[in-house]
């Protein structure tokens, strides 16, 4: 599949990491529409990104809403038919994009799950994620595809079919976890949900106990 797609960056204070996240996407190998929404940050991180001066990324500015409420902003701006959705504190490799959308040239398939992996592993804390991720991703995961029966496409890194997300009511305000609202919902509408290993993201694990907490 090589049609360009639209890529929602969702960022609430993300000033340590979006210029990396911003620019690992303009480095892919895949044509992208990028669209950054700056839900109400209070940082600069809209600021960070507009001065990066990329033209192809849209900066999107919104009172702070939540992440569901960045995701849907985006959703309603995006030219193309197909929408990859991170995290601002994630980065893609150069060809994230292309694996993650590659699975849509399958018409019944509605959302692909990428394979998020922690970038910083020098921490304690961080290690533990880490182990959560392989065990996460790299087994169960596996094994839900396996038995096409996957609940959550990752925040960090998914790619959904627009059609599937008009059918799946947008991304769920009411929630705790809206990536797994969302992919429940889009499998109740009849869509395929698969997982593409080698569309890898890296993303920031929490550095403390609180912030491990309040994930």
């Amino acid at each position: 599949m090589t049609r360009p797609v639209t890529v929602v960056v969702p960022a609430h204070n993300e000033k340590e990491c979006i210029a990396k996240t911003v620019r690992s996407l303009v480095a892919s190998t895949h044509p992208a529409e990028i669209i950054v929404v700056d839900d109400g940050s209070t940082d600069g991180t809209a600021d960070i990104v507009e001065a990066l001066r990329l033209p192809e990324v849209r900066v999107v500015r919104q009172p702070n809403g939540g992440k569901s409420s960045a995701l849907n902003t985006g959703i309603a701006l995006a030219s193309h038919d197909i929408v990859v959705m991170m995290d601002g504190d994630t980065v893609f490799e150069p060809s994230t994009i292309a694996n993650l959308v590659a699975p849509f040239a399958d018409p019944r398939v509605g959302a692909v799950a990428g394979n998020a992996r922690v970038g910083d592993r020098k921490r304690l804390i961080s290690r533990w994620q880490h182990i959560e991720y392989v065990i996460g991703f790299n087994i169960d995961r596996r094994a839900q595809d396996l038995w096409h029966a996957i609940t959550t496409v990752p925040g960090a890194v998914g790619g959904f079919r627009a059609q599937a997300l008009r059918d799946a009511g947008g991304v769920s305000s009411d929630t705790l976890a809206e990536d797994t609202d969302l992919t429940i919902a889009i499998g109740r509408a009849g869509w395929r949900v698969v997982y593409q290993p080698s569309a890898r993201a890296w993303t920031e694990a929490p550095a403390t106990f609180g912030q491990l907490w309040r994930q």
